[in-house]
């Protein structure tokens, strides 16, 4: 496994990790103690996208984020999402970047640590940008249109070059073209016929009998009880009791 230190260029909040839900997303907590009261929200990672779940390597890339920092916690580094201008996206989910302490790694070697240095250029970080480590073993895309810094594309290339990861097939598709296929999939699956229900089914009109008459007899109610009557009433007077 590959790391990739850096430390956050902006205030960050600790929060912990409560449920990886994929590759790009988790279950936390976020605590007020001035008002005495904690929310439970979805983090999206915010310059990075890894396959969907029901892709190839989506559930790879889920577990390889759980690996890193589920159980733990983690720094955020809050985003402004250039769509709502908020740190709020439409799904309602925080955008951010995730950071790990050090102090958390397990087994980290310095070759992978000298990486990371190398990407970002700096000396003893004291953190791991999560981010990075998932596009450099090969579990992410980066979201180029949100402007990250170069160091994504970077780790990219050299996922890519060294076909980690979901690199190692050559027929990936992003996951927002994935996403874009299975809508148009489900718009052009044929709608099907309504039916009618089994014991709501309209009865066959009856024709009235009497000759000349284009009436139907239909359901009245007389001081003996209902009968059939035909519609052309009072043009026609034929009647017959709803037992024929």
């Amino acid at each position: 496994m590959l790391i990739a230190p850096e430390d956050p260029g902006s205030e960050t909040i600790r929060v912990p990790v409560l449920k990886v839900f994929d590759g790009d997303g988790f279950l936390t907590r976020i605590d007020n103690p001035r008002r005495g009261a904690s929310l439970e929200v979805t983090i999206r990672l915010g310059f990075i996208d890894a396959p969907e779940m029901e892709q190839p390597g989506g559930i790879e890339a889920r577990d390889f984020l759980q690996s890193l920092i589920g159980g733990r916690h983690v720094d955020l580094a809050i985003l402004i999402k250039m769509d709502t201008g908020g740190i709020v996206d439409r799904h309602k989910r925080i955008v951010a970047v995730p950071y790990l302490q050090m102090d958390q790694s397990n087994g980290a070697s310095s070759a992978a640590s000298q990486l990371g240095q190398f990407i970002r250029g700096l000396t003893a970080p004291s953190h791991r940008n999560i981010e990075l480590e998932m596009i450099l073993n090969g579990w992410a895309w980066v979201l180029d249109r949100y402007g990250p810094d170069e160091s994504y594309f970077e780790a990219l290339d050299d996922a890519q070059r060294n076909r980690r990861g979901i690199w190692a097939n050559d027929d990936n598709v992003h996951p927002w073209e994935f996403k874009k296929q299975r809508y148009r999939t489900r718009r052009a699956k044929p709608k099907p016929a309504p039916q009618t229900p089994l014991f709501d089914a309209p009865e066959a009109a009856i024709s009235c009998p009497m000759e000349g008459c284009d009436g139907q007899l239909v359901e009245k109610s007389g001081r003996f009880g209902t009968f059939l009557g035909c519609s052309n009433f009072p043009r026609c007077r034929h009647s017959r009791n709803l037992n024929g």
